[in-house]
């Protein structure tokens, strides 16, 4: 993953969802917005974790990492937000299980090839505690954003 596919500009800090769905369509918002997805993506991302969770255990910290097909993506790019206090995911793999979430990682990608390796680098972040609880608790979107960019490769 190369740091082009970070951009300070879609790093939402502390925002405030009251559940999932709330969390993961102020992220998508942000993306549609900054002209990364379609109008589309919206829907998709919340039809896509409807069906296949994305709630995973981080240390200490739930983590999820959503995305949608390719076909809703204009430009790729990583999207990262902290929550202000956690919301309940479904864990990935298994649905009668949630997560508290405090750190989305949402992908809009537009070669499905570049999922596999996006998620291995997201995947030793995700494991790795002292990262993780650096990226909750960055203070602004360009303090996430260095952080991402040094520990993503």
């Amino acid at each position: 993953m190369s740091a082009s596919l970070f951009n300070s500009s879609v790093i939402l800090l502390n925002i405030e969802a009251q559940n999932a769905d709330e969390a993961l369509v102020i992220l998508a918002k942000k993306l549609h917005a900054e002209g990364y997805v379609k109008d589309t993506f919206i829907q998709a991302i919340l039809d896509r974790e409807a069906e296949f969770s994305t709630g995973l255990p981080g240390f200490g910290r739930g983590v999820a990492i959503p995305h949608a097909d390719p076909c809703f993506v204009n430009t790729s790019v990583l999207a990262v937000a902290t929550l202000k206090n956690p919301v309940q995911f479904r864990m990935m793999g298994n649905h009668d299980e949630l997560i508290d979430v405090e750190v989305m990682f949402m992908l809009a990608l537009k070669e499905s090839h570049s999922h596999m390796s996006v998620l291995q680098s997201l995947m030793d972040v995700i494991q790795n505690e002292s990262l993780l609880t650096q990226i909750k608790e960055a203070a602004t979107p360009e303090a996430l954003y260095a952080l991402m960019s040094a520990h993503i490769a």
